[in-house]
Formats: C-alpha cells, sequence, structure tokens
C-alpha cells in the first residue's frame, strides 16, 4: 500500500480519463457544474492539478536535497535546512587554516589537516568558493615539497596567505615554467610567507618567460621571509599598476639563484623593498640589472642592506622609472659589479 509521501513524483488519474475545466470554469469552482454531482473526469483533472503544482514543488526541494547528497525522508523535516546551510559560505569569526601537501595530498579532499590538496591553486579556488572572510585571515599551509605555480584573480574581503616555513624556505617550492610562479592580478591580493620561489623559461621580451612574483594589472603581493631561485625574466615583477612589497618591518630574504632582473618595475608597478636585508649567495648573474625600473615602474627600496655578491648592472633606471634609496647612488645601495646606467628621465631619489 503506497503512502502519500511515495506518490510524489506521480499522478493521480495518470490512466484514467480527465475533463480539464476552461479558466473561467476553474475561476468559478465547483460552481460551474452547478447542481449536477461532478463527473469522474472532472474530479481526475482537479487533483491531477493538485498533483502537478505539487509534483513540482517536490522536484524543486527534492533537487536541493539531493545535491547535498541526501535522499528525501519523510520523517525529516530538517533537510532542506541543513541543503540550503550547505551551500552557504562558511563566515570566518577567526582565522582559518587549509592545509597542502603537493606530494601526498589530492585535490579531491577538503583541505583539512588530515586530508590536504595537492595544489596551491585548488586551494586558493576552493577558499573563494566556500569562505566569507569578513576581513580574517586564510592560510594556506604547505607541507614541504615542490608545488605547481598559481593565480588569484578575484578579490576576497580578507587575507590569504600562502605559508611554508620561515626557517626552512628552500624546502617549500613553488616553480613554474614559462610562466609565473605566484601571480596577483586584477585588483586580487594574496601574502607569501617561508616559501621560494623558481621559473625557467626563455629569457626575451614578449615570449614565454618565467618570473617568481608578479603583480599585475592592479595585483598585490605581499611577501616575507622568502628565497629567490633561477628566474629567466625576473625574481619580482610589477607591472600595469601591480605591486609586489615586502610586509613589515626586519625584512629578510634570501637569493640563491640568478635571473635577468632581481626586480623589475614597469607601467606604474611598484616594487617595495624597504628597512630589508637580503642574503646572496652563489654569486648570481643579472643580465640586465639587480633592480630595473622603467616607464613611470617604481621602485620603494630605501634602508636597504644586503650580504654576498652578485654580477651584473646594480640599477638600470630608464624611461622615467625611479628607484628610492633616500639618494644613495644605485652603485653603492644595491649589489653587482657593473656601474648602473640612468636614461630618458630615469632617475633614483
Amino acid at each position: 500500500m503506497p503512502s502519500w509521501f511515495d506518490r510524489f513524483g506521480q499522478e493521480w488519474a495518470s490512466v484514467g480519463l480527465v475533463d480539464d475545466p476552461t479558466n473561467a470554469q476553474a475561476d468559478a469552482g465547483w460552481a460551474y457544474i452547478g447542481q449536477a454531482p461532478p463527473t469522474v473526469e472532472q474530479f481526475n483533472s482537479m487533483f491531477q492539478w493538485a498533483d502537478d503544482k505539487d509534483n513540482w514543488l517536490y522536484g524543486q526541494i527534492g533537487n536541493v536535497i539531493a545535491s547535498e547528497n541526501m535522499l528525501p525522508d519523510p520523517n525529516d523535516l530538517t533537510q532542506l535546512l541543513k541543503a540550503i546551510t550547505g551551500k552557504l559560505k562558511l563566515r570566518l569569526t577567526a582565522g582559518y587554516t587549509i592545509w597542502c601537501d603537493a606530494i601526498n595530498g589530492n585535490d579531491g579532499n577538503t583541505g583539512a589537516q588530515a586530508s590536504p590538496f595537492r595544489t596551491i591553486q585548488r586551494a586558493m579556488d576552493w577558499t573563494l568558493e566556500n569562505i566569507e572572510p569578513a576581513h580574517q585571515w586564510v592560510t594556506i599551509q604547505l607541507q614541504p615539497g615542490t608545488y605547481e605555480p598559481f593565480t588569484l584573480q578575484t578579490s576576497f574581503n580578507g587575507g590569504i596567505l600562502v605559508h611554508g616555513d620561515i626557517a626552512n624556505a628552500r624546502s617549500y617550492l613553488i616553480k613554474n615554467t614559462n610562466g609565473y610562479a605566484c601571480q596577483a592580478a586584477y585588483a586580487a591580493w594574496f601574502a607569501v610567507q617561508g616559501i621560494s620561489v623558481e621559473a625557467a623559461g626563455g629569457d626575451t621580451d614578449y615570449s614565454t618567460y618565467g618570473l617568481g612574483l608578479a603583480g599585475v594589472n592592479t595585483g598585490v603581493i605581499i611577501y616575507k621571509d622568502i628565497a629567490f631561485g633561477p628566474c629567466s625574466n625576473s625574481h619580482i615583477g610589477a607591472w600595469n599598476a601591480g605591486q609586489v612589497w615586502s610586509w613589515g618591518d626586519g625584512i629578510n630574504y634570501l637569493i640563491y639563484g640568478g635571473s635577468r632582473t632581481h626586480m623589475s618595475s614597469s607601467s606604474a608597478g611598484i616594487i617595495t623593498c624597504a628597512k630589508a636585508h637580503v642574503t646572496i649567495q652563489n654569486n648570481p648573474l643579472f643580465n640586465i640589472a639587480y633592480a630595473y625600473a622603467t616607464v613611470g615602474g617604481y621602485i620603494q627600496s630605501w634602508d636597504f642592506t644586503f650580504t654576498g655578491t652578485c654580477r651584473g648592472r646594480h640599477a638600470l633606471l630608464d624611461a622615467y622609472g625611479i628607484a628610492n634609496t633616500k639618494n644613495i647612488n644605485p652603485d653603492i645601495h644595491y649589489p653587482g659589479d657593473t656601474v648602473s646606467y640612468f636614461g630618458r628621465g630615469g632617475i633614483y631619489v
């Protein structure tokens, strides 16, 4: 014997005869038949109409419940509420941590410590889809390993920190070939700490090349306590009003591989490494210059110090590119072994 619940999705008189009333008759109700009793066909029509409307609502509700991997249960009056709640983003009242493991993780996991994602990109995408930060920080905590590159191109109402280990940044490598290791664009921003970046590829303009931290098209990257390895174009790039800047006072970071430039700023891009100390290993080569600002690019590097040596120009400031060194000559201020070049309005202040 079927129950009322079993009849959801089915229709009264599905194999019977019906006599549908007109709109005017339906508006009048049973009065349209006068004093005569309704026919079987008329009754069937009324019940069929009621079933059709109920089934439409049931289909809407059932699909929401099913989307949360539940089967409709007549004894559970909380299923729809659970399903709707499951669609809502988690609103943070404190910091939140998502875990990544390039070796043992899986992007089909949940991102919990016991169920880490494999890629930083998946952690970024999951954060945007599922978190309402309410100005809180989300930390993407890495386990040691080599990670694929990632990009953030959507603004977020809070902070995202990609974090490895400040005492062992070389064990948390983000690496790319012919592209960015870490990119922020279109008003998106994030922070990195305790990681290292490498990016191989070509080294000519308007071709595929490798770049470590890239703030482009108004995107912003904040960095602290990281390491820069070999990059075919630049360790740090800020272009088209993008920014890459150091986070807090007493910044320390490591350079262990070369590039065309360590810092490359153009088209109103801004790079900041103020109050920073850089340790340079392996005497790397910077083919163009350690610090390169052109076409209105700006590098802010006052109170900057370094230990170690590198090869190449100290600075190349061209086409109204500016370096703020507190008016210290770049040949003294920046590492290198070749005199700086200033052309077409490039200056230091």
